[in-house]
């Protein structure tokens, strides 16, 4: 039998705001799913998981396979993600917003990545943008401390997440450096004009070098997701299992959106009702908890669900 992985990161988090606990609808399959499965804990992030997955250490960084997938060529340095975001004062603290595609076009992604490229050339970093939100830095001086992902940075105070002063000064300092590159920049000016969001900074995770060699992966993968698509290019075998990732309702609570999570927590619920019928699903949460369901387990009436809204609830 195939085993279909489904990820989730968000899945369990607290509803954007606006939405009131009591007030929100049932999710039937979920809660049927979730009383009737085996409980498990798996510590990691997505890209961790999916990292050991494909038989990789946690240590591996997915810049250079999501480059692979998205600029269609083998990095010869190290890679690291570079997201163009926005950094905005609030009292004591800066916090920070990731930009997507529909806030950030590629004429202006290419301007601001020149400016960066021409004064980091000494420091032998390049930027390249592959999407207007997708950027990546080339370079062989990778981070020696892995630096957070931008899900668990943003909308938070930038401060939580910096890397130590002692152990990462350099990239510190190329934070640092390119919010005041940024913030005066003629591309910024033009935004700011016409009312939208400056875009006065860059948040790099993933740093790694593609690995030798990726013992094996799934022989079904979603077609949209870079990480995945680059793994899989990079595997010498193929295992009975499918994987699909599903970052919208995620997606929603960085943006509190919620609509847009209403929409992603139903869509789910018809992902998930077409999987159970007859295939064993791995459900995970990234968030160090997973669920294994079997076909076998519709039966399992006596496990009665306590889960009807969603986050910081028991199962």
């Amino acid at each position: 039998m195939v085993i279909h992985r489904l990820y989730v990161p968000g899945l369990l988090e607290t509803p954007p705001g606006g939405l009131k606990t009591e007030a929100l609808p049932r999710f039937p399959v979920l809660e049927r799913f979730i009383a009737r499965a085996d409980e498990d804990r798996l510590e990691g992030r997505l890209d961790e998981l999916l990292m050991q997955l494909f038989g990789l250490g946690a240590d591996q960084g997915a810049a250079p396979f999501c480059y692979l997938a998205e600029a269609g060529k083998t990095p010869d340095t190290g890679v690291l993600r570079a997201w163009p975001v926005h950094l905005r004062a609030d009292r004591d603290r800066v916090l920070l917003f990731p930009l997507d595609e529909s806030q950030l076009d590629m004429e202006e992604a290419r301007e601001l990545a020149a400016r960066f490229n021409t004064h980091f050339a000494d420091d032998g970093l390049l930027a390249e943008v592959v999407r207007p939100h997708h950027w990546y830095v080339l370079t062989e001086r990778l981070p020696e401390v892995k630096m957070a992902s931008l899900d668990q940075v943003a909308g938070r105070s930038l401060s939580a997440f910096l890397p130590d002063s002692e152990q990462e000064r350099f990239w510190l300092s190329v934070i640092n450096e390119t919010q005041m590159l940024f913030f005066d920049s003629p591309v910024n000016g033009k935004r700011e004009q016409t009312g939208r969001l400056s875009v006065n900074g860059l948040w790099f995770d993933g740093a790694g070098r593609l690995p030798r060699s990726v013992p094996s992966g799934p022989a079904k993968i979603d077609p949209d997701h870079c990480l995945l698509k680059g793994l899989q290019a990079c595997a010498e075998q193929e295992t009975r299992e499918d994987v699909m990732v599903m970052e919208d309702i995620q997606d929603a609570l960085a943006e509190q959106d919620a609509s847009a999570w209403l929409q992603a927590r139903n869509r789910l619920e018809t992902v998930m009702e077409g999987l159970m019928n007859d295939r064993e699903v791995m459900l995970y949460s990234c968030d160090g908890r997973s669920w294994r369901w079997k076909p076998s387990y519709s039966w399992r009436f006596w496990r009665r669900s306590t889960f009807h809204r969603g986050a910081d609830t028991d199962y």
